[in-house]
């Protein structure tokens, strides 16, 4: 029966077999590209720009523990946008990163300003291993930046993000906005872009939203600066983008700067509005059904395995930044 299925579909979707196939060998192209690119940035350490990304908490706890049933975050004591990384970067790559794995991460070292880390670079998510944020950190950027005398040791690199920090009040630029975190309104880019600019002296920032199960929320916001640490535009840290605004935020119409971490319950989309589904009683049609459900499964499957394979590189939380 599964033979004649995967022939009668075959026989009827030869085209869209045939997309199918060639959709494969584009993942695979893509997938060796990747890999080649992951290499040479490894092994390219030169950066141009360095990149201070701060997050809202509220958003970062909704990601994390949407993405695993046993994900939890830790109390989130000061709602003030904290600081993910101070990333040095190459003009339109990803890179570099990793620039010395035996430079392993100290927390010994950071007891002296173990106050500032607290309040402007906590880890939000609770995780299995200690300072889970702040080693990755270290080793995938923090090693980078110490070309840098400003950021030459981890706890000068640390030390540099919390000034930062402190330099750009996120919070405070959008409160002055009339911009404050809520579980029933919404805001556009334009609000929230208008309010860093301000703040900013002018210098264009990267505005980055997340859809966490159907429902959009504001989660970080880049601010750009120079090897010499003076603020810079951040235009050309994504390849091909520019115009009036950036940054993921452009993808939606408005979106939720939650006031909480459960946000669920106070908002609730549209799209999971619908009619009620239809019960099928044509057995032909339910027997064309599966013969397509079937003779899908294989490429899907071999799709999806190309697809993990390179997701595991990316996952979900910062160890994909």
């Amino acid at each position: 029966k599964l033979i004649d299925c995967l022939i009668h579909f075959y026989k009827r979707n030869m085209i869209l077999v045939l997309v199918l196939a060639f959709s494969l060998s584009l993942i695979s192209a893509s997938e060796v590209k990747s890999t080649e690119d992951h290499h040479h940035h490894h092994n390219n350490h030169h950066f141009d720009v360095l990149i201070l990304t701060q997050q809202w908490p509220y958003t970062t706890c909704l990601d994390w523990e949407e993405s695993g049933s046993t994900h939890k975050c830790r109390e989130i004591s000061h709602a003030n946008w904290t600081v993910h990384g101070l990333w040095p970067t190459q003009w339109g790559k990803i890179g570099p990163g990793f620039c010395n794995n035996s430079w392993k991460f100290d927390h010994n070292l950071l007891k002296p300003i173990m106050t500032d880390m607290s309040l402007y670079w906590p880890d939000v998510e609770m995780r299995g291993q200690p300072d889970s944020l702040w080693t990755h950190e270290w080793t995938k950027h923090g090693t980078c930046a110490t070309q840098l005398p400003q950021t030459n040791s981890e706890v000068a690199y640390f030390s540099k993000g919390c000034e930062l920090a402190q330099e750009n009040r996120i919070t405070d630029w959008l409160e002055i906005a009339g911009v404050v975190p809520s579980n029933d309104a919404t805001y556009s880019l334009e609000d929230v872009w208008d309010a860093v600019m301000k703040g900013t002296g002018c210098m264009r920032p990267h505005i980055d939203c997340v859809k966490i199960d159907g429902q959009v929320f504001i989660s970080e916001i880049k601010i750009c600066y120079s090897k010499n640490f003076s603020r810079v535009n951040c235009d050309g840290i994504k390849s091909g983008v520019g115009g009036h605004m950036m940054g993921k935020c452009l993808r939606y119409g408005r979106f939720s700067y939650p006031s909480s971490a459960d946000s669920f319950s106070y908002l609730y989309s549209a799209d999971h509005e619908g009619s009620e589904p239809h019960l099928l009683s044509n057995s032909g049609l339910i027997g064309g059904i599966v013969c397509t459900v079937l003779a899908l499964s294989a490429v899907g499957l071999a799709v999806g395995y190309m697809l993990f394979r390179r997701s595991r590189r990316r996952g979900r939380g910062y160890e994909s930044l």
